[in-house]
């Protein structure tokens, strides 16, 4: 056993180190497709690209790149929760307490570990050590360290008790939402990958890299792919996205320049008016407004049925508006974070179009929200007390008078658990008929 913030500490280099190696992975690999290179070159790239995973802008080859790899991110993320735990699981003499300070503690001990290998990582490279390289590796060490520590403790979310049930509910109604607008942006994606196959495989054949390296540009591109599904979650909802400075993709317009020969942009579709059957994939934030409004909606409806009351229509709106703008401002967070630059000039502010998307999103669920809210509040109370049965009133039995000298019949006893339904009364015994006098016996004459 060791004590726990030399644990923490560990767990938080051996993390970035993990996180390092899967980079060095990548990176050998396209060394291996082209080994005229000099050796030194994938350690910086991979050091780069870790750089860039936790936020952090870096230089490729002079060309300056911004947009967080979300794939790469997660991956990382989760071989080091593995690693954290481990790691916690020898660093404590005796079961530590599940209070919320012990467990910050920890996280944050992971956190800072975790940012000063990153910043050397910076240094390496030669990135600026301010902005967003040490705040994103900040943020991505302390969701490790949190998630690590709060199960190993023992840790839950503690509610007052007049908090409302909706708003307990509110993570399941987040990731409902989220759930349906990420899945129905992912159908969108795949949909516009298949169509575009053969301008995609053109755009692959046309850099000329070989088997080995088409599977390294692939594996690259794949890291992207969360970013991708989160661009098609902003064409979706409306608001669209660009592929560099002056250029529109969205549903109902398209405005494209010179891009970029990376050949995933072949799934980009083409200038000018769109399908008129497009504008039908606006659905999907419609439908993930409703799925959020449910959760929340359903938990709220459920605990006031419990306490004997009727969820009334206007508040189960009030309820499923909120829980959809909330949805929708979540989602447009994750948009700003998926954005970036892939180059200068024109290749700059790549990603979803944020000043529509923090209008369009929160609002569309919001409204969705709002209408689902009201019918299913109306749908599980007004309609459901409704159709509820009457309660049965108990009738009372009537009252035997009992003959004079009659016994009263005892009562049986009630089985606990049973209710106490009144007995219905015997039926009186009918009074027997006096039995005729025996004939005397007639007398004896003697002889």
């Amino acid at each position: 056993m060791v004590p726990w913030p030399v644990a923490a500490v560990f767990a938080g280099v051996g993390t970035a180190a993990a996180g390092w190696l899967i980079c060095l992975a990548l990176c050998m690999g396209g060394w291996l497709s082209a080994p005229g290179q000099p050796v030194d070159g994938p350690l910086r790239l991979s050091a780069a690209l870790f750089v860039l995973a936790n936020g952090g802008p870096v230089a490729v080859g002079g060309v300056p790149v911004s947009i967080v790899p979300l794939g790469l991110t997660l991956v990382i993320v989760a071989a080091g929760v593995g690693l954290t735990r481990l790691a916690l699981r020898n660093g404590f003499p005796t079961p530590p307490g599940s209070g919320t300070r012990r467990v910050a503690l920890v996280a944050g001990a992971v956190a800072l570990a975790y940012v000063a290998a990153d910043v050397a990582a910076m240094v390496e490279t030669g990135a600026h050590v301010v902005g967003r390289g040490p705040l994103g590796a900040l943020v991505v060490g302390a969701i490790i360290g949190w998630a690590s520590a709060a199960p190993l403790f023992g840790w839950r979310v503690t509610w007052h008790r007049i908090s409302p049930a909706w708003v307990k509910a509110g993570h399941r109604s987040l990731g409902a939402g989220l759930g349906v607008w990420l899945g129905g942006a992912a159908v969108a994606l795949a949909v516009a990958l298949i169509t575009s196959h053969a301008r995609i495989g053109s755009l692959a054949a046309g850099l000329d890299t070989g088997v080995w390296g088409g599977v390294v540009l692939t594996v690259v591109q794949s890291l992207w792919l969360v970013n991708l599904v989160i661009w098609a979650g902003a064409w979706v909802t409306g608001a669209g996205f660009a592929l560099g400075s002056g250029t529109i993709v969205s549903p109902v317009a398209v405005q494209l320049g010179v891009l970029p020969s990376v050949p995933v942009f072949g799934a980009a579709p083409d200038a000018g008016v769109p399908n008129p059957a497009m504008p039908v994939w606006l659905v999907v934030p419609v439908l993930a407004g409703v799925a959020a409004a449910w959760v929340s909606v359903r938990a709220q409806a459920t605990s006031a049925r419990l306490a004997g009351e009727t969820l009334r229509p206007d508040v189960g709106g009030l309820i499923g508006g909120a829980t959809g703008i909330a949805t929708g401002l979540v989602a447009t967070a994750l948009a700003a974070v998926s954005g970036g630059d892939l180059g200068l000039v024109r290749l700059v502010g790549l990603g979803p179009r944020l000043g529509a998307m923090v209008l369009l999103a929160p609002t569309c669920m919001g409204f969705a929200g709002v209408a689902a809210g009201v019918l299913l509040a109306w749908r599980w109370g007004v309609v459901g007390k409704a159709a509820a049965p009457a309660p049965v009133e108990p009738v009372e039995a009537p009252t035997v008078e009992l003959s004079p000298g009659q016994p009263v019949p005892p009562e049986q006893p009630v089985p606990p658990g049973q209710p106490t339904a009144p007995r219905p009364p015997k039926p009186p015994t009918p009074a027997r008929a006096p039995r005729p006098p025996k004939p005397p016996t007639p007398p004896r004459h003697a002889l």
